[in-house]
């Protein structure tokens, strides 16, 4: 048995994840802390053997993005109850050699935005996606209980979603022809569209945007991403992914390490550490 011994180990993981700013975040917060530990970027091809494969090696904790959050959670031999109603996890914590899930991602998303709102009550929201991000945006904001419509290019999986979580359904191709977004208080993007420029698409019209709309991209690098400058020029108040990508992050190093993490402390050491890193692109 392979175990670590002078600190401890953490990973990202994910495919692709070498575009992944979480190790300059949490290795910041490991630094200014003085918790002797080091967070790597892992590729991830096969989820079933390469966790196996971790736990041998004493990984502590894991944070996974696409597109293994819903392997995850059917991996791990428990899950918190946000995890269980989105069928994702984002996190996992080693126990004995097997692996314990929860999901951080809907705290992030509602942190992200709660700055623009006092509550969620009665707000409208449409979800672009249907995949880990997109039920985790949607349980939390369900979970507020705001009115959510999702739409999705992939037809059969979006209404599978709505079905799931008792909300309404457009075809992203219908939403294409719509003509105006006055429906909506707030939209979310939870596709990968626009991660590190792949794709300069909004997947949407900007007729949909229209001032006082809250739009949050959960993609955070680019740190402004085409949908949010495209939202951002029609008058919306923008939120960039890294405050979800911030908020989600203290809630796995609290899942993780509990007492020793004061979010009034790791969070501007992360935040200065992501904005460095987004400064020097």
């Amino acid at each position: 048995m392979i175990r670590p011994v002078q600190k401890a180990l953490y990973a990202v993981i994910g495919n692709p994840v070498a575009h992944s700013l979480s190790p300059i975040m949490m290795n910041a917060v490991f630094e200014a802390l003085r918790i002797p530990a080091v967070y790597l970027a892992l590729q991830v091809d096969d989820p079933a053997d390469d966790l196996a494969t971790l736990s041998k090696l004493g990984i502590q904790g894991i944070s996974v993005t696409i597109p293994h959050k819903e392997s995850a959670y059917r991996l791990a031999v428990s899950a918190d109850e946000p995890a269980h109603a989105m069928g994702a996890v984002n996190t996992l914590r080693l126990h004995g050699a097997q692996w314990e899930g929860c999901n951080t991602d809907w705290i992030g998303a509602i942190a992200a935005l709660r700055n623009h709102f006092e509550q969620f009550s009665g707000k409208r929201a449409l979800i672009i996606g249907a995949g880990g991000v997109a039920r985790a945006v949607l349980y939390g904001l369900k979970r507020e209980q705001a009115s959510i419509t999702i739409s999705n290019r992939g037809i059969e999986r979006g209404e599978d979603l709505a079905r799931v979580f008792d909300c309404d359904f457009v075809p992203l191709s219908e939403l294409q022809q719509a003509n105006s977004g006055a429906d909506f208080d707030i939209i979310v993007q939870c596709t990968p569209i626009g991660l590190m420029n792949n794709e300069d698409s909004t997947l949407i019209p900007e007729t949909l945007f229209h001032p006082g709309m809250v739009v949050l991209d959960t993609v955070y690098r680019p740190l402004w991403t085409p949908f949010l400058r495209k939202a951002r020029a029609a008058g919306c108040a923008t939120v960039p992914g890294m405050e979800m990508l911030l908020h989600q992050g203290i809630a796995q190093l609290d899942w993780w390490l509990g007492e020793m993490i004061r979010p009034e402390v790791v969070l501007p050491v992360m935040k200065e550490a992501l904005m460095g890193a987004f400064e020097d692109e």
